[in-house]
Formats: structure tokens, sequence, C-alpha cells
């Protein structure tokens, strides 16, 4: 239930600016309560059906109540489209139709960075803020562009590269537990941005836990001790929610001691 109540903080958001001048029907929907008060009143309202639906991409429309979207971010906004220079081209057209108050169009374009691994060869926490920060304006601004919404980002990966043969390796900062944090954190400030109430993207860090496992991933189990656990593999996605502030997860093929993730 926390990955719902995060992502219906999220979402309640987007319905806050419309209703600032309004006479609110619901709780959840005054900016001005608490989120938790508004994030269990929105709770009581839904039915299970409707909960249900907002994992799987939907909002609550009978409340009002738009659904964030998300995208793939791993090494930057993953939207689609060509490098080349006529969407470039083609963005312009778009503002000016905007400007023009004509239909919305698809934007197609955004910034490519190198893989996890060349992100992790800078030992750079700057860098890495710098990219989070990109994603995020992006993201907002593809939202407002297009109306399709991606505010939630798979990203960053906090697993650790333990073996090339491992098909999510070049997602991966690294293989040092130490280095591995440290990157996650930055790229989580940078994407989550340091306003004291409004987020600009919510991180999603994958994938826990212990998942650099390709061969049968699906039905294999990662067994290890409690060390491993604290100073290993779990050490990056835990600096990433105390340190970083990221509040989701995207869990593991595997199993953790024969415990499905």
């Amino acid at each position: 239930m926390s990955y719902l109540r995060n992502l219906l903080a999220l979402m309640s958001l987007f319905v806050a600016s419309a209703l600032l001048a309004q006479t609110y029907e619901y709780p959840f929907q005054n900016p001005d309560l608490p989120d938790e008060e508004r994030i269990d009143n929105l709770l009581s309202l839904m039915t299970l059906e409707e909960k249900i639906a907002t994992f799987s991409g939907l909002g609550v429309p009978r409340l009002g109540v738009a659904h964030p979207g998300s995208s793939e971010a791993i090494h930057g906004l993953v939207r689609g489209g060509s490098t080349d220079l006529e969407n470039f081209v083609r963005v312009s057209q778009l503002d000016k139709a905007r400007a023009q108050q004509q239909p919305r169009s698809e934007l197609v374009n955004s910034t490519a960075f190198p893989q996890g691994y060349g992100l992790g060869e800078t030992w750079d926490k700057e860098i890495l803020k710098m990219v989070g920060e990109v994603m995020a304006v992006e993201a907002r601004y593809h939202s407002w562009k297009t109306g399709r919404n991606c505010l939630v980002l798979w990203a960053p990966n906090a697993d650790l590269a333990r073996d090339p043969r491992w098909g999510r390796t070049e997602e991966a900062f690294g293989e040092d537990p130490y280095l591995v944090a440290e990157l996650a954190v930055e790229e989580i400030k940078g994407m989550q941005g340091d306003h004291p109430k409004y987020w600009q993207t919510a991180t999603v860090m994958k994938h826990f836990l212990a998942n650099s496992n390709e061969d049968g991933r699906v039905h294999t189990s990662s067994d290890f001790d409690e060390a491993l656990f604290r100073d290993y593999y779990s050490y990056g996605f835990w600096k990433g929610v105390t340190d970083g502030g990221s509040r989701s997860l995207m869990t593991a093929y595997n199993k953790y001691n024969g415990v499905p993730c």
C-alpha cells in the first residue's frame, strides 16, 4: 500500500492548482490540508477496482484525479523518436502551434545520456545530479506539451553489476556498493528536486533485490546472509531512501532467500 499512497500523493498535485479558488467537494482536493490527511480521504473514496486501476496506468476519473504517468529513464527520458534534425524543426513548429492555440502534438525528442556504466565511470556526483535534473525537466515539459504524463521515472538502477553477462549490467553504475549508493542518491535528488512540498518527478529505484542474475531470473533465488544484505545488495537502495528521498521501488524478477521479490 505504500507505493499506492506515494502514487496518490503525486496524483493529487494535478488537481490542486485548478481547485485553489473553488469550494472543495472532498477534503483531498484542498491543498492546504496535510498530505496524509488528503491521501487517507482519497483512499476512503476509491473503490477496490479504482485502487487496482492506479497500478495499471489509470487515474480516478470519477473523482477528477489524473494519473501522473511513467517512463523509462535509465539514461534519459525514453519517449521515442528519432534524433534527426527534422524533429528539432518540428519542435519549434509545435511551439508556434501552441502559441496559435492549435491542437497539441507529440514531442519526440529527449536527451540521451551514457548508459549507467558510463555515468558511473565519471565518479562525479554533481554530474549525476545534473542528469537527474535534466530528465525531470524534460518529463515535466513532455507532460505539459503533449498531455501524455510521464512523471514517475524508472530510475535510478541501484543494483550492483556483479557479472558482465547480466542483461542489465549496462544500467548499473558499477560493482561497488558505496559508489552506486552515492551516485544513486544524487540522481534521485536531481530528479525529485528540492522543493519542500512538490516533487518534480517521482523516482523508482530498481530492481529490489539482488537482481544481477540473467539465467532463469524469473524463478531462481538469490541466497545470502544478513551481512551481504546490509553491506552489499541493499546498501544503494537504503541510501537512496534515507539520503536521496526516493519513496518507491521496482521489484526484482527473482526470489531473495526463497521469497519472491
